[in-house]
């Protein structure tokens, strides 16, 4: 089976672990940390999330997102060391779609571009903000890139966060926001996630043992949404990007382990359920599906990055359910996509 890079190093920050290992660890358990947040709805009361209880709470928006993404990206630099700066890097970053009706400050991207020069020198960045499967397109991109030697090493991560007034304003206004009233709605969360994926030559180099393999990519776009009435029991775009990172399976080989970014939006799962009907030849028993969304809120840009250091974590320290993993995502805006991981 082809393998197009090697994943040598994860971070992480989210509402359930101060660190990948953590995360990992305490999803496992099955424990979820949503709660009360110190942040008022739009009506004065209050709201249930997941969210990083160390930061300051006063800290929100933009400027937060930045603090996950400085946490995350120390962690995953580090194991590195001088390295980072020696090679070949593209990195790729999927950002959450624009609240409509908002603009943002750019302060997200110059504090950003600040630690990431600090970690890694001046690398080019390919920043997606179409949500959690807009960001495959760059990925399969900067993944043929290293297949041709172009590059080394690609940094490819994710960062949302819902900890902000506006954000918390507009979900309540379409009707999406999490309440013992609307069960059928996102659970506001945020998350940082990084991954650096090598080339197969340049592994033995760092000194490093491979965490994980990435086989391939998919992407598909499906035309039903959060704001219009078409079917999502139709899930073209989902069907399409899980053919597209399965496409190169051997015959005799099957995927029985699913992350995939749901909260408790039923579209969604309608869509989910449609999926597993079409591609059934690529999928096997124990077919365990994880949804960490649904313990730790809404992962946005961040979702497919923290779903393959999840697979990462897992594989590597023995409690991986099946030896290949299929990552996926979904963006309001209809854009699917998926990455198949494997054991290193």
């Amino acid at each position: 089976m082809k393998t197009l890079g090697m994943v040598v190093s994860v971070g992480a920050r989210t509402p359930i672990g101060l660190d990948a290992v953590q995360t990992g660890f305490l999803l496992r358990t099955g424990m979820p940390v949503i709660t009360g947040a110190p942040i008022a709805g739009p009506e004065g009361d209050g709201i249930t999330m997941a969210f990083d209880p160390t930061l300051d709470p006063y800290c929100v928006g933009e400027e937060r997102a930045a603090k996950l993404a400085e946490i995350a990206l120390a962690e995953v630099v580090r194991p590195l060391g001088p390295a980072a700066r020696s090679l070949r890097m593209a990195g790729v970053l999927g950002l959450t779609e624009p609240v409509p009706g908002t603009a943002t400050a750019g302060l997200f991207g110059s504090l950003f571009k600040t630690t990431l020069r600090e970690h890694f020198g001046d690398i080019p960045m390919e920043i997606s903000v179409r949500g959690g499967g807009g960001v495959v397109g760059p990925l399969s991109g900067a993944l043929s890139a290293l297949e041709r030697r172009e590059i080394d090493a690609i940094l490819f991560g994710g960062v949302h966060t819902d900890y902000d007034p506006m954000t918390i304003a507009y979900l309540h206004a379409a009707g999406r926001l999490f309440s013992p009233k609307n069960l059928d709605a996102l659970i506001p969360g945020e998350t940082a996630a990084f991954t650096i994926i090598a080339h197969k030559d340049i592994v033995p180099r760092l000194g490093l043992k491979p965490l994980a393999r990435v086989h391939g990519t998919g992407a598909g776009h499906d035309e039903a949404t959060p704001y219009n009435d078409k079917s999502s029991y139709r899930a073209k775009g989902l069907s399409a990007a899980v053919r597209g990172a399965t496409k190169d399976l051997p015959e005799e080989m099957k995927v029985g382990w699913a992350l995939c970014d749901h909260t408790f939006e039923v579209r969604r799962l309608y869509e989910w359920q449609t999926m597993l009907t079409r591609t059934r030849k690529s999928w096997c028993p124990p077919m365990v599906t994880d949804s960490p969304a649904q313990r730790m809120g809404h992962m946005g840009g961040a979702a497919l990055p923290l779903s393959m250091v999840l697979a990462a974590e897992a594989f590597v320290r023995g409690y991986a359910p099946f030896p290949l993993a299929l990552c996926f995502a979904g963006s309001d805006g209809g854009d699917r996509g998926s990455v198949l991981v494997g054991t290193a």
